[in-house]
């Protein structure tokens, strides 16, 4: 008995030992709705890069009456394919969502609808950028001064559709493709890690009085791009990033 007992024990210690050594199962970080959850820029490099992801999904939820001009789409596409390295492409898929009928929205409010519509999220090797137009305004709006665009975790932006209808078109005012096309694009550049928020300076240009800007005046990445203050300079093109933010951005992986 005492032998039978002995191999019953040294077969049980066996089996807990056997099953102690397998490897657990562990969740990729870099994937689903967690992997959209950080800083804004903390994908810079898997956004531009192929050594992770080797193709590039752009969601746009759009609300009923805002939806994004064909300039829009055909730019921000044109734009990834220029400055990141995606060897299977970049695609786009473009969604209507029910209007929300708010005069404003709050950074809390604007999360909510993400995680409420979104569907793309980092899957195999296909990185996710999630872009959501509203039919108001932001909530820290001012009279006199007031935000258009902004990107708020690491693969997601906003335009505020309302703003951009007020403030495009007519005397003094850009066209509404380019207006929000260039709003779009310097959001975008805060994703891939402009400036010096997640992809890392070659050349110091950093302006010293708005963080996360370029200094030079005539680059997308001017802080004057996502506020009323681009009507100080009235854009009829589209702006596009200088010789320093790309020099950024192929230090960081891209084209």
């Amino acid at each position: 008995m005492r032998s039978i007992s002995n191999s019953i024990y040294v077969l049980a210690c066996l089996g807990l030992l056997l099953y102690g050594c397998e490897e657990p199962v562990r969740e990729d970080p870099f994937v689903g709705m967690g992997a959209a959850r950080w800083d804004v820029g903390k994908s810079a490099n898997f956004l531009l890069s192929d050594d992770r992801f080797t193709k590039l999904e752009l969601e746009i939820a759009y609300m009923e009456g805002f939806r994004p001009t064909d300039v829009l789409l055909e730019e921000m596409v044109g734009f990834l394919e220029e400055v990141t390295f995606k060897p299977e492409g970049v695609v786009l898929t473009l969604r209507e969502i029910p209007a929300e009928g708010e005069e404003f929205y709050s950074a809390e409010a604007i999360a909510s609808l993400e995680d409420q519509y979104r569907q793309s999220y980092n899957e195999g090797n296909t990185v996710s950028v999630f872009l959501l137009v509203v039919d108001g305004n932001f909530m820290q709006d001012e009279t006199e001064f007031f935000t258009i665009g902004a990107a708020y975790r690491n693969t997601s932006m906003v335009l505020f559709g309302k703003r951009i209808m007020e403030s495009s078109g007519g005397f003094r005012r850009p066209p509404r493709g380019i207006l929000e096309t260039t709003v779009a694009l310097h959001e975008l550049g805060h994703l891939l890690g402009l400036v010096n928020v997640g992809t890392e300076m070659v050349t110091p240009h950093e302006d010293e009085e708005q963080e996360f800007h370029c200094d030079e005046e005539t680059c997308l990445m001017y802080w004057t791009v996502e506020t009323s203050n681009v009507f100080l300079f009235v854009p009829q093109t589209i702006r596009t990033l200088d010789a320093n933010c790309r020099n950024d951005l192929r230090a960081n992986g891209g084209r």
